[in-house]
């Protein structure tokens, strides 16, 4: 094997600009508009100036980072769900379910690591956007949930497939609305956002009325304390491991962490 100066296996003069599972094209596969978009984008490798906001300032992207840029993308077409923009599933029973990043990985054949630097580009060049949802579980903890993923129109727009994109939509939205009906259910019932498998994670037990005043006493003890030992110049973690170890709690409790 060639040096080729990176560890991803990268070959200037060769590049990979397929994901280990292509995107289904023809009859049964995927709505022309992904595939075209796919091979367009590809044109982004030879010619960065073509997609100029994923250049890095006046310099030209490294060219196994535009591979990777490639890649990730066509992978992403191929769980887009073109009503929403977003990937994933919509579904009559569990709602709308995306795509975890083990999914996303797995199917493009690269690292994860390489993944989420490729998709932060993308979501730094304004062409996708990522939101992470937290819920509070029944110790009172933020948990995260899966992430979000969403194409922007601008990718399409970069790719000269504005008005293609939007019949296409209108087309998509228009199919889960006669599947929703059918079924007798709402097309916002299909877009609602599912929790799987972490459901009992997520229900709340209100606490009683004696534990609540148990819980605010033990906070005021730990903010009076803390208090004290912040006029000693005691600071940072340091000053939480300090409070806790006095009142015998685990060295990274907060009260906060149980609101």
């Amino acid at each position: 094997m060639p040096v080729t100066g990176n560890r991803c296996g990268h070959c200037p003069t060769r590049p990979s600009l397929s994901p280990a599972q292509p995107i289904k094209k023809g009859a049964g596969g995927l709505p022309r508009l992904l595939s075209l978009a796919a091979e367009r984008a590809k044109e982004w490798y030879r010619y960065p100036q073509k997609c100029h906001v994923l250049n890095k300032g006046n310099r030209r992207t490294r060219s196994e980072r535009r591979e990777a840029y490639q890649i990730i993308l066509e992978t992403m077409l191929s769980f887009l769900d073109l009503a929403s923009l977003c990937l994933g599933t919509p579904t009559l029973d569990n709602g709308f379910v995306d795509v975890d990043m083990k999914t996303l990985v797995a199917a493009s054949g690269m690292s994860q690591r390489r993944c989420e630097r490729a998709i932060a580009d993308l979501k730094h060049a304004g062409l996708m956007e990522v939101k992470q949802p937290r819920r509070i579980n029944e110790h009172g903890e933020y948990v995260g949930l899966r992430a979000i993923r969403v194409l922007r129109e601008a990718f399409f727009e970069f790719l000269d497939l504005g008005p293609m994109l939007r019949r296409e939509r209108a087309r998509a939205t228009e199919a889960l609305r006669c599947k929703a009906l059918r079924a007798n259910r709402k097309l916002t019932d299909m877009m609602r956002r599912a929790v799987q498998g972490m459901k009992g994670m997520f229900r709340y037990s209100p606490v009683s009325r004696g534990e609540q005043d148990w819980r605010d006493e033990s906070a005021l003890r730990w903010n009076r304390l803390c208090a004290r030992y912040m006029l000693t110049g005691l600071l940072g973690d340091e000053l939480r491991r300090r409070v806790n170890a006095e009142l015998g709690l685990p060295p990274d409790y907060s009260p906060g962490r149980r609101a």
